[in-house]
């Protein structure tokens, strides 16, 4: 039996909490220092994740009171920039650099699977559309490449 959507949104926090402990404890600060050529210094790095897990957790509990197309949406969003994007991020990063990325064996092992499972469940469930479903997808990959080109790469200056 597959789990619902609803279900499914509770494991978004602990596995962003999973990531962002693979990330330190693997060294990702320094990894993102070495590649981009910036200080990624660790009241920066904890005090984002935790801004991110934070907004997360609102966002999860607001869809689980409210259960509306528009809190659903926005959840998506959200979780697919952290999760499913930052996946992709970490492969990309992986294969740019022909070094390991801290933080893919999570994006690989916890990310990936969860955002398919959620978005196909959101789907049958009819908890959103198909047309948010890829506006919410898309717009999360807008937000983590945002996150990546002015935080980690600082691109344009910032």
């Amino acid at each position: 039996m597959a789990l619902s959507y609803y279900r499914l949104t509770a494991l978004l926090p602990p596995a962003f909490v999973l990531h962002v402990a693979e990330e330190y404890f693997t060294g990702f600060p320094g990894y993102a220092a070495q590649i981009s050529g910036h200080a990624m210094d660790l009241p920066l790095f904890l005090g984002s994740n935790l801004a991110f897990l934070a907004i997360l957790v609102l966002l999860q509990r607001r869809v689980v009171t409210l259960r509306t197309s528009t809190a659903n949406a926005w959840l998506i969003g959200w979780s697919a920039a952290h999760q499913f994007w930052n996946f992709v991020f970490h492969l990309v990063l992986t294969l740019a650099f022909d070094r390991y990325s801290p933080g893919m064996a999570t994006g690989t092992l916890i990310y990936l699977p969860l955002s398919l499972l959620l978005w196909r469940a959101a789907l049958s469930e009819d908890v959103v559309r198909p047309a948010a479903m890829a506006g919410a997808i898309l717009t999360g990959g807008i937000f983590m490449g945002a996150i990546a080109a002015f935080g980690i790469f600082h691109v344009a200056g910032f």
